[in-house]
């Protein structure tokens, strides 16, 4: 089997944990070739794929997507040359919206996603085939984590003002959807787990008519703007939320790692970082890390948590229903209530005054990443998925042969 991955400059961050993936599928006998797509000569692209020829080709996030014209539509050519194209959706699909709208159609799409919700927003998008896949980590990219941890709490970035993010969102959209914007973030801020688009029809039912129908109005005109708004009212709410558990963590002597825009509180430091390396090496010197899952993770454990269980530092998480799927609450991750703020101080507290504990579980999150995180049995769904596929086809043809 033949399969090329369309690459769009090198692999940044978590996407290096494909890498293991690639290897685990050379290993199953697959022919991989790395195809550089370079925005500026996609001609290029397209001659090497028709001279390498796979019957599989493959991107992240539908960045590998190229859309040709057949009788005056515009058609993917992975549906044009009948070969079936994987895209790995790391990250929410709706922030990928620009390479999947406007487009006949996606019949030889093959979406694969790191976070069953995913499932809502590629549907919405006009993507039917969808299957699931669990993170998994590249575990060549860790080193040794310190032994001595100088860092007692890190708090994941990027944590901007919500205000800051309002300002912004002002000069993008008409001043009459802005109370529409607002109240959506808020619904989700109060309701962590709700997607993004469930929140927004929700809200904009309890609106009165006159602004339904003036958002009707903007949105049949404007509907990429409008799916801007979606991006940015998911980035508003998960700011909200971060922006929420750094203020009231006063007191506490907090690493903020990454960006931060707003006022540093007195106890507070900013840790900026400028590589992945960086960041991995702040995990192997934290005794513990918070992270407040962002709403474009809507339900899935996402990779973040996985990067700092396996440097042994103790993850600390929002909970979620689907969490203990993934990690054991209390024993592989602290958890606390997004909302309660009397339920995270005392749980960071405890863990302040008990460092051991919160080493214990530390430990017990990389053990179980190692043991549960692997790339193997994702590999092998894949490889499977492609042999099916091709055996598919093969019975397909034999049909129309014997028709013939």
């Amino acid at each position: 089997m033949k399969l090329a991955f369309f690459k769009v400059g090198e692999l940044q961050g978590s996407l290096k944990h494909l890498e293991a993936l690639f290897e685990y599928l050379k290993g199953r006998g697959v022919e991989l070739r790395e195809i550089e797509l370079d925005p500026n000569n996609v001609q290029r692209a397209v001659d090497e794929l028709s001279e390498f020829r796979p019957a599989f080709t493959m991107d992240v996030n539908a960045t590998g997507i190229i859309i040709g014209e057949q009788e005056g539509k515009k058609v993917p050519i992975y549906d044009i040359f009948g070969f079936v194209h994987f895209s790995l959706f790391t990250e929410e699909p709706m922030l990928h919206f620009p390479n999947l709208v406007g487009v006949e159609g996606h019949r030889n799409l093959v979406a694969l996603v790191t976070d069953i919700k995913y499932v809502d927003s590629l549907r919405f998008l006009g993507v039917e085939n969808i299957s699931y896949i669990t993170p998994f980590l590249n575990f060549s990219l860790f080193p040794q984590p310190a032994e001595e941890r100088e860092i007692e709490v890190a708090f994941l970035g990027p944590v901007i003002d919500p205000e800051i993010v309002l300002n912004s969102v002002r000069q993008n959209i008409p001043e009459n959807m802005l109370p529409l914007f607002v109240e959506t973030g808020e619904f989700m801020f109060r309701n962590p787990e709700v997607h993004v688009l469930t929140a927004f029809n929700y809200i904009l039912g309890i609106f009165n008519p006159q602004i339904q129908q003036e958002f009707m109005d903007w949105r049949e005109k404007n509907e990429e703007a409008f799916l801007r708004m979606l991006n940015d009212i998911s980035i508003y709410a998960t700011m909200r939320k971060r922006w929420y558990l750094v203020n009231f963590l006063d007191g506490i002597d907090l690493k903020i790692v990454g960006e931060f825009q707003g006022e540093l509180k007195e106890d507070h430091e900013q840790i900026k970082v400028n590589s992945y390396e960086e960041l991995i090496d702040i995990y192997g010197r934290a005794n513990m890390t918070i992270m407040s899952f962002p709403h474009t993770v809507p339900s899935g454990i996402g990779f973040t948590p996985l990067e700092v269980s396996a440097m042994g530092s103790a993850p600390v998480l929002d909970f979620r229903g689907t969490l203990p799927g993934f990690l054991v609450p209390g024993e592989e991750v602290i958890t606390y209530m997004p909302l309660d703020r009397a339920d995270i101080e005392e749980k960071l507290l405890y863990y302040l005054e008990n460092p051991q504990e919160a080493r214990e579980i530390g430990e017990r999150a990389k053990n179980a990443v190692v043991n549960r995180y692997r790339v193997d049995d994702r590999g092998e769904f894949i490889y499977n998925l492609m042999k099916d596929i091709i055996a598919q086809a093969e019975r397909e043809a034999q049909v129309k042969e014997e028709k013939e």
